[in-house]
């Protein structure tokens, strides 16, 4: 998808990810230590190929948006508590529907706006519209997430799912501009 216009604000890219190309991913070493929502919304932000650096940092935005939230990565934190050492202090830290924003901005220095929603992401695009609009920002990353690990799947009765989707929206009266 590339430069759809809606009130203004122009979808320049889109990407969509699944479980399976987060076996292949090289993203450093940081990136294995990753919950598998981090690591498919950092890839599905990957695949978009922006170049963050046409961008100010401080005036990128992040929407995202995850249906389970981080509750697969809390079931599996949960499941470490009948474990010799307990569980794990590198997991805990993805305990937040949130540390994919903090993975995103970390990799890209961005430091703009950033919204988190535990939702089927129908307002990403709307909420990231919004903030380009009233001059918050000039660009947004949107990223939906979902991942419901056979563990999450289990007692819910449901599928196991991985897979996310990323977009990139800027205002079209905001030209990108170099940040030299």
């Amino acid at each position: 998808m590339t430069d759809r216009h809606h009130s203004g604000i122009i979808v320049t890219v889109a990407s969509d990810v699944s479980g399976e190309d987060v076996a292949s991913a090289r993203l450093g070493s940081r990136f294995g230590r990753m919950d598998l929502l981090s690591q498919l919304a950092l890839l599905a932000v990957e695949k978009l190929g922006v170049n963050f650096d046409e961008w100010p940092r401080d005036r990128i935005a992040i929407c995202l948006a995850s249906p389970a939230g981080s509750l697969s990565t809390d079931a599996e934190y949960w499941k470490g508590r009948d474990q010799v050492g307990g569980p794990s202090p590198t997991l805990f830290t993805y305990t937040l529907p949130s540390a994919p924003i903090g993975e995103i901005a970390i990799r890209h220095r961005i430091t703009g706006p950033n919204l988190c929603f535990v939702s089927d992401g129908r307002e990403v695009q709307a909420e990231a519209t919004e903030l380009l609009r009233r001059g918050e920002a000039d660009a947004c990353v949107c990223v939906i997430v979902e991942v419901v690990s056979p563990t999450l799947a289990e007692f819910l009765g449901g599928p196991v799912a991985a897979r996310a989707s990323a977009s990139f929206l800027r205002n079209d009266k905001m030209p990108p501009r170099a940040t030299g």
